[in-house]
């Protein structure tokens, strides 16, 4: 479970700020509050902020810190590192990204981070606490560039793996690829952390498309939710089709593509059955539908989400998603997050991280007070990351229209 994940230079973020996931001493909502070991986590947090505020960055700097933890081992020594600082002064882009994450699991914290450069790792650390009465935060071990010191206690699965790192490699993966056990527990924990773009959601669909055809676990969940959300159709099913002959020929022409694998490659696609009616309304049959063609792109997206939702409520892990609102409904909207709200149909305290425009849900009857964030730039144009918390907000308040009105920043300017 996610509790606090922290970063600075990267994007349109110049100094370190902090979204973080354990909850507030406030009573609203109290019974979402995810209690673990002694740990009170939120199951949700929503940005809010301008276009061009920064929240994509938000989600972005998790996916790139993923991407380099899980990639990062496979550089050879002279490849760069994905590098996106700060560009609008004169200084950021020669100092290093951080990226901190914190983290419970098996009945610990741990704390990993790194700070690099488009060619170097210039910090690397990783501490834990055991959950048990006094215990206090050690550290595993403690990286300068290649200066590394490793806890003989508590890390001896790092000893003597020091020189086999290179300059542009990450430690904690080096160790992961050599059968570290605390180190492969984090990589693997942090794998099931799903960054996802509301935008496309032909990027991930094939998540969901692989659970229907293959009923996998979580297929049943999914068809509650279309028939809960009332999306027209009936059924849904998923077949797996060859390549049309159309689109070979076509295919045939390009000589980079292997012609013997494109003949023989399959896709899935998606059919939705609806009724027929007659002219007093009774049901006298039923039309299948191919769902790219006939269904909006609304409920094509909330086919395609269905997969990471239900894998990240069965895993108990993390899915972030950048504009979860866009093509939605505002109350399809509120039915995703009331997912991951509700301890029944989240049982497993997982954990939603999204950003939206849709201001319905800046309301205490859907979302906590520490569960809001804000984004906006500065005179310099660096994003800012604040809570809502922040303002002292009262329970009464109307969020919604004050968040329109201004109060809390993080809305367009329009001149």
């Amino acid at each position: 479970m996610l509790i606090n994940f922290s970063f600075s230079n990267f994007c349109s973020f110049k100094n370190i700020k902090s979204l973080r996931m354990e909850s507030a001493q406030i009573k609203d909502l109290s019974d979402s509050v995810i209690e673990k070991d002694g740990l009170r986590l939120l199951p949700v947090a929503v940005l809010y902020g301008a276009n061009s505020s920064g929240k994509t960055n938000v989600i972005k700097s998790f996916g790139v810190f993923r991407h380099i933890l899980i990639n990062n081992v496979k550089l050879n020594s002279d490849e760069s590192i994905k590098y996106e600082p700060f560009m609008l002064d004169n200084i950021s882009d020669k100092k290093p990204t951080l990226f901190e994450v914190q983290l419970l699991m098996d009945g610990a914290l741990y704390r990993y981070g790194f700070e690099y450069t488009r060619k170097a790792i210039i910090g690397e650390w990783l501490y834990e606490r055991r959950l048990s009465y006094g215990a206090k935060e050690h550290y595993l071990f403690r990286r300068e560039r290649q200066n590394f010191s490793i806890s003989s206690t508590y890390f001896t699965e790092g000893k003597s793996k020091e020189s086999s790192t290179t300059k542009n490699r990450l430690f904690l993966s080096l160790v992961a690829q050599l059968n570290g056990q605390i180190s492969q527990k984090i990589i693997q924990d942090l794998k099931h952390y799903n960054v996802i773009s509301g935008l496309d959601e032909y990027a991930y669909n094939h998540v969901t498309l692989k659970m229907l055809e293959k009923h996998l676990k979580g297929c049943d969940d999914a068809m509650n939710l279309f028939e809960k959300l009332d999306l027209g159709f009936t059924n849904i099913k998923v077949e797996e089709r060859e390549v049309p002959d159309e689109i070979k020929e076509k295919l045939a022409n390009l000589p980079f593509l292997n012609q013997e694998k494109v003949n023989s490659h399959k896709f899935l696609e998606t059919f939705t059955t609806h009724h027929i009616y007659d002219s007093d309304g009774e049901i006298v049959g039923e039309k299948v539908f191919r769902a790219d063609d006939k269904e909006s792109n609304g409920t094509n997206k909330v086919i395609s989400l269905a997969g990471p939702i239900f894998n990240t409520l069965i895993s108990g892990k993390v899915l972030f998603v950048d504009e979860l609102d866009a093509k939605l409904h505002p109350m399809i909207t509120r039915a995703i997050v009331h997912l991951f709200m509700d301890r029944q149909t989240n049982p497993k305290g997982a954990q939603l991280i999204f950003t939206t425009h849709d201001t319905h849900l800046l309301n205490t009857k859907y979302l906590r007070r520490d569960q809001i964030w804000f984004t906006e730039k500065d005179k310099t144009e660096a994003s800012d990351l604040y809570s809502l918390l922040d303002f002292k907000v009262r329970n009464d308040r109307d969020i919604e229209n004050d968040y329109i009105n201004g109060r809390y920043g993080a809305i367009p300017f329009i001149k």
